[in-house]
């Protein structure tokens, strides 16, 4: 007994084809790949450049906490500092920084030579404080 060829379309299982099978059967459409790629694209390098700039910016604040921090450290001062407390940087009349507990309102008369005020932090690091 030969099995009787099919014209081609047919099929016992219409449902198990990935493409329809007859006139009646619901449209297909192909995906829109090239959307889905401008769209896609364009909300990753948004993410991305939005991801970049916040990089740079802890950048930025880690080198000016790694600049006031050296500054700190250079500068004249005779007392242990205590983690936690604000220090005050001025400029001496040799042209040397030294720290200080002592405000710019403290002095006796407003001092022109005032750098900043810096939080001695755990990490051993001095951050500057806006006062």
């Amino acid at each position: 007994m030969t099995k009787k060829k099919k014209p081609d379309m047919v099929t016992d299982l219409p449902a198990s084809t990935p493409y329809p099978t007859n006139v009646g059967a619901p449209a297909f459409t192909l995906n829109n790949i090239v959307e889905f790629k401008e769209t896609r694209s364009s909300n990753a390098l948004h993410h991305l450049n939005t991801r970049l700039e916040e990089i740079k910016k802890q950048y930025d604040a880690l080198v000016q906490l790694a600049q006031d921090t050296e500054m700190i450290y250079r500068s004249k001062y005779g007392f242990i500092p205590i983690v936690g407390k604000t220090y005050y940087l001025y400029m001496g009349y040799d042209n040397t920084p030294f720290l200080t507990i002592v405000g710019p309102g403290g002095w006796s008369t407003e001092r022109e030579d005032y750098l900043g005020s810096f939080l001695f932090t755990t990490e051993n690091t001095w951050e500057r404080v806006n006062e």
